[in-house]
């Protein structure tokens, strides 16, 4: 009653098929290289507020920390050894002390930082987990090797200040630049 036309389906454009499979090559592209890849970033993000994160990258800061002090520390013995100070006098061993404390304040401010500084790329990375989740373009997160690197550098000029504060440096060193010069100008025997 209709009085519809004939049985035929109406065929697809060729062009629409071949997008459509081209679409859906891509899709599985995707599926099979990148959701593993977005799963590993979210799995790393979420280990990087774990504790092994923290004790990693707090470890590496203290450590690099106490290098740089034990340096100078080094260096505070031979000179004074070199210049015939006794190293159990109540002066050296208090600017020993005090060394060594400012070693220790160095180091705990260094894994301090550290950890916080973990803890803004753990969240960093879960903002960009969010970003990825709705299609926008993710930002570059800061590697821990950048945010070690930082903590170091601020350990270093921190360890500067204290030996610059240190009176038997400044006279260890004091002593030695005027060796130095009384060789350097031909006085020395």
């Amino acid at each position: 009653m209709c009085g519809g036309g004939g049985g035929d389906d109406p065929k697809e454009m060729e062009s629409k098929l071949a997008l459509a499979e081209q679409a859906a090559n891509a899709l599985q592209r995707y599926g099979s290289t990148f959701v593993p890849l977005e799963n590993a970033y979210i799995q790393d993000t979420l280990n990087q507020f774990g504790q092994p994160a923290y004790d990693r990258s707090m470890a590496a800061a203290t450590t690099q920390t106490a290098g740089i002090y034990e340096g100078g520390l080094r260096d505070l013995n031979r000179g004074a050894f070199n210049r015939g100070f006794d190293p159990m006098s109540g002066a050296f061993q208090g600017e020993s002390n005090a060394l060594r404390s400012a070693q220790a304040r160095g180091m705990g401010l260094a894994g301090a930082d550290a950890g916080l500084g973990n803890t803004d790329a753990a969240y960093q990375g879960l903002a960009n987990v969010i970003k990825m989740g709705q299609g926008l373009q993710t930002e570059a997160v800061s590697g821990n090797i950048e945010r070690l690197q930082s903590s170091v550098d601020r350990a270093g000029s921190q360890a500067e200040r204290d030996f610059a504060r240190s009176s038997s440096i400044q006279n260890i060193a004091g002593n030695a630049v005027g060796m130095g010069a009384r060789y350097g100008l031909g006085g020395g025997g």
